[in-house]
């Protein structure tokens, strides 16, 4: 499948890049309407090949964003683990915990980075501002706990977007985590990475001493 080829090359272009990855981490994904593949648990983005992607079928996935779980956070969280691993097809391979972010996103491909420009800004108290001036198309999150919650929120907030503006956004920022980009095409994300990137070096650039 040439999107999963496309997939591993773009992995691996960034995967490769320290500046890109903080620690090596980060995540990324494919998707057709019925079939999701994302990084699985234990493969290393700058290494992987095609078996290092769990992959997951839609139909199962898609409801998890309206279903409604137990407010006790620990039944809560295992109730979406089971529901993730009831999705997966390759029993083998454990979908990153991020899955259910890649897949509320109709992007065909989905990069999520922890550059360290954009961890700076991020973890920085005017996140939230200078996020909002510098990149304006983008959909901004502030701190929300990771799991299930942080999925839940993302996902309201990709439908009000969505509603207001007519199309999904294409660039997400996570206060204190780092950023999702979505694009039907490696080409297009890469684009936009490379925006991101410029933009935040001329800002630090412009920053007084």
């Amino acid at each position: 499948m040439k999107e999963l080829d496309r997939l591993i090359e773009i992995s691996r272009k960034y995967g490769s890049d320290p500046s890109m990855v903080i620690a090596g981490g980060g995540n990324t994904s494919c998707k057709t309407a019925d079939r999701l593949w994302v990084k699985a648990s234990g493969h290393a983005l700058a290494t992987i090949e095609g078996d290092g992607f769990a992959v997951l079928d839609r139909s199962l996935l898609n409801p998890m964003g309206e279903k409604e779980y137990s407010k006790d956070p620990s039944k809560r969280e295992a109730q979406v683990k089971d529901d993730l691993a009831a999705a997966c097809i390759t029993k083998d391979r454990r979908p990153s915990v991020e899955t259910s972010l890649h897949n509320c996103l109709e992007a065909t491909f989905v990069v999520h980075l922890h550059p360290t420009l954009v961890n700076g800004l991020m973890c920085s108290a005017q996140a939230g501002s200078v996020c909002g001036r510098l990149f304006p198309e983008a959909l901004y999150i502030p701190y929300t706990d990771p799991g299930y919650t942080l999925f839940k929120k993302v996902y309201e907030k990709v439908k009000a977007y969505k509603k207001e503006k007519g199309h999904e956004p294409s660039v997400i920022f996570l206060q204190n985590h780092g950023i999702f980009v979505g694009a039907d095409s490696t080409e297009k994300i890469e684009e936009i990475y490379d925006g991101i990137m410029e933009t935040l070096k001329k800002a630090v650039k412009q920053c007084p001493e």
